[in-house]
């Protein structure tokens, strides 16, 4: 019934097509959870093998009580019932003021957003988005691309898509020489990143920034369009970009997971 239950989810996903679907899930304890169906979570890297011994998570979005339902799919017994509907995910990010209200950076262009190569990342990517400046051949780079400046976005300005408090920051990692071979090892790499508290159950993490370009500090209100810093090549990053997504903290589990954003229409 559980593998049923996962084809069946990953059929219907609410952020391919305009509609969504609320789906009300009895559990193993004969509880029941409802919400719109958002996201099932492989607890895997992208790396790591796929197979029955990766858990994997349902993540429901309630609007009545404005919480998220994060539950093991091993838990979910059966599903009693699915409707659909126009997306209340999508109302509660317009009502809160959460949709994205620029590309971060002036002429970028997405490379990677809701369902990008991010998509197993041990939940905290699933959702990450990717931008970066590109030419007419759609290259991102002049030249051979071996050097920092080469990439059309690399020292760019990052301006804050959302309102909001910083509650995270790292920024005095140097900046990687682009790998356009996208083989050598970042594993001990350190990202210059922000954090943003951009509503009370959710967080916004921009990531790659320059070194040293940061211009904002932990505890600091920040509005949409301010200045954040200047893009880098810091952390785990083989060529100059810039990384963000939306996570939500599910407080059973002590963790962030990354969930859905989407640009305002």
């Amino acid at each position: 019934m559980r593998e049923i239950f996962y084809i069946l989810l990953l059929l219907i996903l609410p952020f391919q097509i305009n509609a969504a679907f609320e789906l009300t899930v009895e559990l193993s304890d004969k509880s029941q959870v409802k919400g719109e169906f958002l996201e099932i979570y492989h607890d895997r890297w992208f790396y790591e093998q796929a197979g029955p011994q990766v858990a994997k998570y349902l993540l429901l979005y309630e609007a009545k009580t404005n919480q998220f339902h994060f539950q093991p799919l091993e838990k979910i017994k059966r599903i009693l019932a699915m409707k659909e509907h126009p997306s209340k995910y999508k109302k509660f990010l317009k009502k809160n003021g959460l949709y994205f209200k620029n590309h971060l950076v002036e002429d970028a262009s997405v490379l990677t957003g809701n369902e990008g190569h991010h998509k197993f990342e041990k939940m905290y990517g699933n959702f990450a988005w990717d931008i970066g400046i590109l030419d007419e051949l759609g290259s991102q780079f002049d030249h051979d691309g071996k050097e920092l400046y080469d990439y059309y976005i690399f020292n760019k300005d990052v301006l804050s898509p959302l309102s909001g408090t910083v509650v995270g920051k790292i920024d005095g990692q140097v900046d990687n020489i682009p790998d356009l071979t996208f083989t050598g090892d970042l594993s001990q790499k350190i990202n210059n990143y922000l954090t943003i508290q951009v509503a009370e159950k959710i967080y916004l993490s921009v990531v790659h920034f320059k070194k040293d370009s940061i211009t904002v500090n932990i505890g600091d209100k920040v509005d949409a369009h301010q200045l954040l810093g200047q893009v880098g090549n810091s952390g785990v990053s083989y060529i100059p970009h810039l990384h963000y997504t939306l996570y939500t903290y599910i407080k059973e589990y002590d963790r962030f997971i990354s969930i859905p954003g989407f640009f305002e229409e």
